[in-house]
C-alpha cells in the first residue's frame, strides 16, 4: 500500500488501536521497522526530555469514494441498501478534502509507544525477543509513517515546518478556549437552558452569597443532622421523594459506600463523634449524595474545626453547576453552615466570565486542564460546527526542532 488516504489510515488505526499497558509482541520486521523511524526520530529534539517524547502534526488527503469501502461488500453485509446510500455515508463522513493526524512517539530504555491522533497503536519492547504474527498492514502503516516524519524533517531542515503547521492545522485539530458569554451569544439556547434548571435570582444569590469559607458552625453533629440536610437538597433538586424519610433517600441516592454511617444512633452526638473520628475508615464515600464518576459527583462533605462542624460543597465539579447552586441555597437558607471549594469555578461560569476548552474530537471533553497552557478552562467541547471559530482563542500547537548536534 503505498499511498493512504484518510478512510484507510483511519481504518488501521481502527485494527491496531490499543487499550493496554504492557507490551505487546511483535514480528521481527515491525520492530525493524520500530528502530528505522527512531533512529530518524533521534533527529528531532523531545517535547520532553525526560520521556523522549516527539511530536509532528502530518495531513493525509481523503482520497477517492473506493477508499472509503467497498460497496458491494458493505450492500452484501446490510451496511449499505443502495450505492446513493453508500455515497451519503462517505460525504459525511469525510467532507473535507485534506485531514490531520497528531503523531505522538514516547521512547524510555527499550520501550518505544506510538499513537496517532491520541490513540495508542503500538507499545513494544524492542529487545522482546519473541517473534509474533506477521503483521502486514502493521509493517505498511509504519511505512507510511516513517515517510510522513522523513517529510517533516525535510520541512524542519527548511525552517518551514513549524509556520506551515501553524498556519494550515485545521481547527479539528486544534486546542483553544472560546470565552462562555461568547459562547452563550452565539449559542443563546445554551443559557436558556441554563436559566430552565436555575433562575438569574437564584444565580444572583449565589453569586452574592456562596463563599469558601464559613463562619458559623454547628456544635453537636448527628447522622440525623445530616441525612436531614441531604433529604432537604434532594428535595430541591427535584429528586423523587415520595413518602421516604431523610435517610431512606441518602440510602436509595447518595453512593452507598457510607463507611457504617447509616448504622449509628442518628440522635446520638457520642456515635457521631466516634464514627466521625475513627481512622480505620478507608475507601467509602459517605458524603457522596450525588452519584457520579470523579468529575461529575456532588459530596456533601461534614468538616470539623475546634469551633465545631460545618458543610463543604466542592466548586471544582462544574458539570454539576445547578445542584451545587441549589444545594447550597436550599441549606444556606436554613441557616447550616456551609462553604464551597473553588466557589470562583462556579460563579464565573454563572456569570459566563470563564472560558470554555475546546479540544479535538478524539479526545474526550472531560478532565482537559492538562493540554491547556493559559486562560486554564474547567469545561470541556468539541466543535459542533464552524459558527464560534472566530471567537475562540486557539493555542498553538506544540513547536517541534531537530536536535543542534
Amino acid at each position: 500500500m503505498n499511498r493512504i488516504t484518510a478512510p484507510q489510515l483511519d481504518s488501521l488505526l481502527r485494527i491496531f488501536k490499543i487499550d493496554t499497558f504492557n507490551p505487546k509482541t511483535y514480528d521481527s520486521k515491525v520492530k525493524e521497522k520500530l528502530n528505522e523511524l527512531f533512529r530518524l526520530l533521534d533527529i528531532i529534539k523531545p517535547i520532553d526530555d525526560n520521556d523522549e517524547i516527539k511530536i509532528l502534526y502530518f495531513s493525509v488527503e481523503k482520497g477517492t469514494i473506493e477508499d472509503y469501502g467497498d460497496y458491494e461488500e458493505l450492500k452484501s453485509l446490510g451496511d449499505v441498501s443502495n450505492y446513493e446510500e453508500f455515497e451519503k455515508y462517505y460525504k459525511e463522513d469525510y467532507p473535507d478534502d485534506i485531514y490531520w493526524y497528531r503523531l505522538a512517539t514516547g521512547k524510555y530504555e527499550n520501550y518505544r509507544t506510538i499513537s496517532i491522533n491520541y490513540n495508542n497503536i503500538i507499545y513494544a519492547d524492542i529487545n522482546d525477543k519473541i517473534d509474533g504474527f506477521e503483521l502486514y498492514q502493521l509493517q505498511e502503516l509504519l511505512d507510511f509513517i516513517i515517510t510522513k516524519v522523513r517529510e517533516s524533517i525535510n520541512m524542519l531542515n527548511n525552517n518551514t515546518y513549524n509556520d506551515y503547521i501553524l498556519n494550515n492545522l485545521s481547527y479539528k485539530n486544534k486546542f483553544g478556549v472560546i470565552k462562555r458569554c461568547d459562547y452563550w451569544n452565539i449559542y443563546p439556547n445554551i443559557n436558556e437552558r441554563l436559566l430552565n434548571d436555575v433562575s438569574e435570582d437564584e444565580i444572583d444569590m449565589f453569586i452574592k452569597f456562596a463563599s469558601n469559607k464559613v463562619d458559623e458552625r454547628i456544635e453537636n453533629m448527628t447522622s440525623g443532622k445530616y441525612f436531614e440536610c441531604v433529604g432537604l437538597s434532594y428535595k430541591n433538586i427535584n429528586y423523587e421523594i415520595n413518602d421516604l424519610t431523610d435517610k431512606e433517600l441518602y440510602l436509595k441516592y447518595a453512593d452507598g459506600r457510607d463507611e457504617g454511617l447509616s448504622k449509628i444512633d442518628e440522635n446520638s452526638s457520642e456515635e457521631f463523634d466516634r464514627w466521625y473520628n475513627d481512622d480505620t475508615k478507608f475507601g467509602g464515600h459517605p458524603w457522596e449524595i450525588i452519584r457520579g464518576h470523579s468529575f461529575a459527583r456532588v459530596n456533601l462533605q461534614v468538616g470539623h474545626d475546634d469551633n465545631g462542624y460545618y458543610l463543604s460543597l466542592d466548586g471544582g465539579q462544574i458539570s454539576r453547576k445547578i445542584e451545587i447552586v441549589k444545594v447550597f441555597l436550599t441549606l444556606y437558607k436554613n441557616n447550616i453552615p456551609i462553604q464551597i471549594y473553588n466557589v470562583d469555578i462556579i460563579k464565573d461560569a454563572l456569570s459566563g466570565n470563564d472560558y470554555i476548552g475546546i479540544v479535538p474530537k478524539e479526545i474526550m471533553p472531560i478532565r482537559c486542564e492538562s493540554y491547556f497552557n493559559d486562560y486554564k478552562p474547567h469545561e470541556f467541547i468539541h466543535i459542533e460546527d464552524n459558527k464560534i471559530i472566530n471567537n475562540i482563542i486557539w493555542q498553538e500547537p506544540e513547536k517541534v526542532f531537530l536536535n543542534k548536534e
